[in-house]
């Protein structure tokens, strides 16, 4: 299992704190724009900082990697926010498919209004694997939805060629490989027992000789997946904090672990190596500062090295 990184700790923010100064924030940046070059210096830097897509390369070692998982590259793409996503689906898309990824996986936060449903097709349809593209959902999915246009997205995820994990598991026979989906912990609707039950009552190999990949909106849903265990669990929802003015923490992280300083980035936590990716999109506030838009490409290995990171620059 790969060795824990260092993590990031940053002082609890209490809700007063956050709205004075998420309040804070915004009367600033309307004072600063009316300043003809404070003004346009910091929204410039936000601007910048909302568009500048990064490619986070992870190379993960395990000691009992099954043989089919060797070299093979998984990309997680995360909270995509299309109503305010500035970046085009020529540049994800291009950026995506340049590290010729197996498995593609989405973790929840698509759309942030129903009209966004008009847009998913030309960010997703020509994201392709040949092991297979899978999906959970996430806050923004449940929360501007009915129950009928819910039924009308999950079509439209599956005629893409998008696999819906909603507290379900799938295995992939070419990988070695168990597909875990939790629904969105951030509503509750994360049931971590039925997620793994096809695991539990199909599994015939030992669990050393498969690989266990659990994909959750939020990381809430951490202290389940702990107990039936996971090799690599990957989320969202944080954004990284979105707006990270230097010197103070995040405005906000909107989960357990994030309250405690844990909003992006590899972690082992209570045995289970656990990634939280900042996102592609923004939510509230149209903008991120100091927090670069990712999407993440996972390279197993067999070994025992610690894992290997570097950032490029999506073009």
């Amino acid at each position: 299992m790969p060795n824990k990184l260092t993590t990031l700790f940053t002082k609890k923010i209490s809700r007063r704190d956050f709205f004075r100064g998420a309040g804070g924030f915004i009367v600033n940046h309307w004072l600063l724009s009316l300043l003809p070059v404070g003004g346009a210096g910091l929204l410039g830097w936000a601007e910048h900082d909302t568009e500048e897509l990064q490619s986070e390369m992870w190379d993960l070692f395990y000691p009992k990697l099954p043989k089919a998982l060797e070299g093979k590259t998984i990309c997680q793409l995360s909270d995509l926010h299309l109503e305010t996503l500035k970046i085009t689906p020529q540049r994800i898309i291009q950026t995506t498919m340049a590290q010729k990824p197996d498995l593609l996986v989405l973790t929840g936060d698509i759309i942030s209004t129903r009209t966004d449903l008009d847009k998913v097709n030309s960010y997703l349809e020509k994201l392709s694997a040949p092991c297979g593209k899978y999906v959970v959902l996430g806050n923004n999915d449940y929360g501007h939805l009915s129950h009928s246009l819910m039924k009308r997205f999950l079509k439209q995820l599956q005629g893409l060629g998008w696999i819906p994990l909603l507290n379900q598991s799938s295995f992939i026979p070419s990988l070695n490989l168990w597909m875990i989906g939790i629904d969105d912990p951030a509503t509750a609707h994360d049931n971590v027992d039925q997620a793994y039950q096809n695991l539990l009552t199909t599994q015939t190999s030992p669990p050393t000789s498969l690989f266990r990949l659990a994909l959750a909106h939020s990381s809430d849903c951490l202290d389940d997946v702990a107990f039936y265990g996971a090799d690599l669990l990957l989320t969202g929802h944080t954004h990284g904090g979105q707006i990270r003015i230097p010197g103070l923490p995040p405005l906000v992280t909107n989960t357990y672990l994030g309250d405690k300083g844990i909003y992006e980035g590899y972690h082992v936590i209570q045995g289970i190596p656990l990634y939280i990716s900042r996102g592609i999109g923004e939510s509230i506030i149209p903008l991120r500062f100091n927090v670069p838009p990712e999407i993440t490409f996972f390279t197993f290995h067999q070994g025992n090295e610690s894992p290997k990171h570097q950032t490029k620059d999506a073009k």
